[in-house]
């Protein structure tokens, strides 16, 4: 390519690729993200870097591990000299724009775009009204307290059907937005541009357009196939978020919702690509399909995300760049969020640099698959975790075909998720994985300081309590 190609992130909030065309869901239907898929590039085992919004969302846009920015959870407020990939891109040269949810946190909510057509549909954010870490022994580890907001937390599937809620409106502004952007560049100057254009759906409220729901409900829904896990953090969360004794027809319902808002996002996906295509700019792009996180969706008795099971953790990641990544192929390499920033930048010929990246480039396990370089990826995606109903620091680490979930001062967990793709069968005490545990908890550990997190954790528990009291007293 003589220049650069411009850059389009196309995001959603929640969306487990496994409920999806291109990621064998033959009930969903999903064409634009199929198209998106014969024109490109499918990563099979890609994975969130925290099964949680902001943590998810702060981590891709700078590129670094959630443990080195300190974004612990939903409260986090990045800071404003944290160098995001939008700064990387502009001091290139390029048109940055944000179109949608980013889910920043506090008074900065540009961090390096240039524009930002449709705002945070989050606002601000409740910095400082969050509750703290529980420390392990309030309350016992086998008798986990309901969350304050559990409540809350049911109303979202009890609630669920077909309707109108702000969240369709939202996103109908980001596709609306997205493709008048797209319209002007057509006529404008010509720099490159790069653009997130972050849909909410599928995340809940789990209120489909009536059509869309009307397409899965009653006759093409079914209920979870996984049972509930024994660790004592899965049932904590399950606890947590009050996920016991929903009905049949509940479960359905919301499941059938869930579906209803893939199909609806997928549908403003596909009105985006054909602007694209109409502004004769496809050629020239390099499209990105992501997701901050995934959905359990009753799945391992477990709703929403916040865990390392694989629907929570797993994302989709599909990318098309005519010319250079070839269409209609698939990668079963292992990477994450932060492998995506480095293969953006390498693509618009901008140099990442030695530091301050956690990821590496995706460039040769897309277009040479068979080359030395990708058979020499790291084949590898690490994640953590510190929120909801967490009582110690938690991390991920896949590689290759095993799983291990490290929690501090808890059981392991390590599952082969080759011979075993549901993670029903916890290998962490069987003497015949004895070695597989050891080797990937001292490499999951060698980089991630679980005690000192801990310590930082308590900290910023102890600020924000502060902050609390007096926003309470009104100062």
């Amino acid at each position: 390519m003589a220049t650069p190609p411009n850059v389009l992130v196309l995001m959603t909030d929640e969306h487990d690729p496994q409920v999806s065309g291109p990621y064998g869901d033959r009930c969903v239907h999903t064409p634009a993200l199929d198209r998106l898929a014969a024109e490109g590039v499918v990563m099979e085992r890609a994975y969130c870097n925290s099964p949680l919004c902001v943590p998810s969302r702060m981590s891709f846009m700078t590129g670094r591990y959630v443990h080195h920015i300190g974004a612990w959870d939903n409260g986090t407020v990045l800071a404003s000299d944290a160098v995001t990939w939008a700064h990387r891109f502009e001091s290139a040269g390029y048109e940055t724009a944000l179109i949608g949810k980013m889910h920043f946190q506090g008074l900065d909510q540009m961090h390096g775009f240039r524009s930002r057509p449709v705002t945070e549909i989050h606002g601000a954010g409740p910095f400082g009204d969050l509750p703290p870490w529980r420390p392990a022994a309030d309350p016992p580890l086998d008798m986990p307290a309901v969350s304050a907001d559990a409540s809350a937390m049911r109303r979202r599937i009890l609630g669920a059907g077909p309707g109108r809620s702000t969240g369709i409106a939202y996103d109908e502004a980001v596709r609306d937005a997205t493709v008048e952007f797209l319209r002007a560049h057509r006529a404008g100057s010509g720099a490159p541009f790069v653009i997130c254009a972050s849909f909410i759906s599928p995340h809940f409220p789990l209120v489909a357009p009536p059509g869309d729901f009307a397409r899965y409900w009653p006759d093409n829904v079914a209920l979870p196939r996984l049972p509930a896990g024994g660790h004592p953090f899965h049932r904590r969360l399950i606890r947590h978020f009050d996920l016991e004794r929903f009905s049949t027809e509940q479960i359905l319902r919301a499941r059938a919702a869930y579906y209803g808002l893939v199909t609806f996002v997928d549908r403003l996906i596909g009105d985006v690509l054909d602007a694209l295509e109409a502004c004769g700019l496809a050629e020239d792009t390099l499209v990105a399909y992501t997701a901050d996180h995934g959905e359990m969706l009753g799945e391992h008795g477990l709703w929403w995300k916040c865990n390392f099971y694989e629907p929570s953790v797993r994302v989709p990641l599909i990318l098309r760049l005519p010319g250079r990544i070839p269409a209609g192929q698939r990668r079963a390499q292992v990477c994450s969020l932060v492998d995506l920033v480095p293969t953006m930048l390498r693509y618009a010929d901008i140099d990442p640099g030695a530091e301050g990246l956690d990821g590496d480039a995706l460039v040769a396990v897309l277009e040479q698959p068979d080359g030395p370089a990708a058979a020499a990826w790291k084949d590898e995606a690490f994640a953590e975790y510190h929120a909801h109903a967490s009582t110690h620091p938690m991390c991920m680490l896949r590689r290759g075909r095993f799983k291990l979930n490290y929690v501090l001062d808890e059981p392991a967990e390590l599952y082969d998720l080759e011979a075993d793709p549901g993670e029903t069968r916890d290998l962490a005490q069987e003497p015949a994985y004895a070695g597989v545990v050891a080797e990937m908890t001292r490499r999951a550990l060698a980089g991630w300081p679980a005690r000192d997190l801990e310590r930082r954790q308590a900290e910023e528990r102890q600020a924000r309590a502060l902050i609390a009291a007096g926003r309470r007293r009104g100062g």
